[in-house]
């Protein structure tokens, strides 16, 4: 007797310390095997998202760092580099969002779309419209931009991965739920889409706008207005704090710019920043609508507890 409850303990102790059945083991590979799609689509976004950082700032610092007929100070270039780099936390909170919102995927694709186009068609986006605006003397001096030829293969390719992995993305997603929409997260993607088009469309000078940037990289920097968008469309029905912080920092930064201009080169405003000075309303308008992105991104619009 004694030997045989020996026996059935012995077993009943094995049986404790038996390792997982097979279906538990096929219960884990198969986990590990549907998150590591996943994995790999977000080193996608990583991937592209420092690319796209890269091959935005170079293309700002060559077009930025020297003006093709004009002797500016030192200062005046390093302002305007630092006005162009503003985005540049929120390009990288859209693509960290990217992979659950289809409104970021969007807004990325087209934004991506639109940088590629910039830098392969620099003359057509740089070319100056003084000849139909004969009073714009100050703008006579321009000549168009264009990109050496390794860095325009370079910038292209990246813009152009970036936007085929994000409309691929679009495509293959399930629309994304959210709650009720923000009125005035609507609004701000409304005033963004709006100085898109203006980039887009608009005559210089008032295609300068929102950024005071100039010619060299106005109509380029429209991409971003329309990254704004998109991220105040996706914020309007989901609260995502990367995304919303990636606002606010990028609105934050383009006053920071705007303020280090007025201290530094407030004895020669009118003399860097015509175009800005020829349309002050719009001028105005547009540091509003920074300042109003900025107020939303940090205080939140008063619903679902967001601040």
């Amino acid at each position: 007797m004694r030997v045989s409850l020996l026996f059935l303990l012995s077993v009943h102790a094995q049986a404790l310390s038996t390792p997982p059945t097979r279906r538990h083991r096929r219960s884990k590979l198969r986990n590990a095997a549907s998150t590591a799609p996943q994995e790999k689509g977000n080193n996608a976004y990583r991937l592209a998202s420092a690319a796209s950082v890269a091959a935005w700032s170079a293309c700002a610092v060559t077009a930025l760092s020297r003006h093709p007929t004009l002797a500016l100070p030192a200062a005046h270039a390093r302002l305007s580099i630092l006005q162009a780099l503003t985005p540049l936390p929120l390009l990288t909170a859209s693509f960290e969002a990217a992979p659950d919102d289809r409104t970021v995927q969007l807004g990325l694709a087209a934004a991506s779309t639109w940088l590629c186009a910039a830098v392969v068609f620099a003359p057509h986006f740089t070319a100056t419209a003084a000849a139909r605006a004969p009073g714009l003397a100050h703008m006579a001096h321009s000549a168009a931009i264009t990109y050496p030829a390794p860095l325009r293969a370079v910038a292209a390719a990246v813009h152009g991965g970036a936007a085929l992995l994000c409309g691929a993305a679009f495509a293959s997603s399930p629309p994304t739920k959210g709650r009720a929409p923000s009125t005035v997260w609507r609004g701000v993607a409304a005033a963004f889409a709006g100085w898109a088009l203006v980039a887009a469309l608009a005559p210089f000078p008032l295609a300068t706008l929102p950024t005071m940037l100039g010619r060299r990289l106005s109509r380029a920097f429209g991409a971003f207005s329309v990254l704004y968008a998109a991220a105040a469309l996706a914020l309007a029905t989901a609260d995502q704090k990367v995304l919303r912080r990636g606002v606010a920092r990028a609105a934050a930064a383009h006053w920071v710019a705007v303020g280090a201009k007025l201290v530094v080169e407030r004895n020669c405003l009118r003399e860097f920043y015509p175009s800005a000075f020829s349309r002050p309303v719009a001028s105005l308008a547009a540091l509003v609508t920074f300042a109003v992105a900025l107020f939303v991104a940090t205080r939140g619009d008063g619903r679902d507890g967001v601040r």
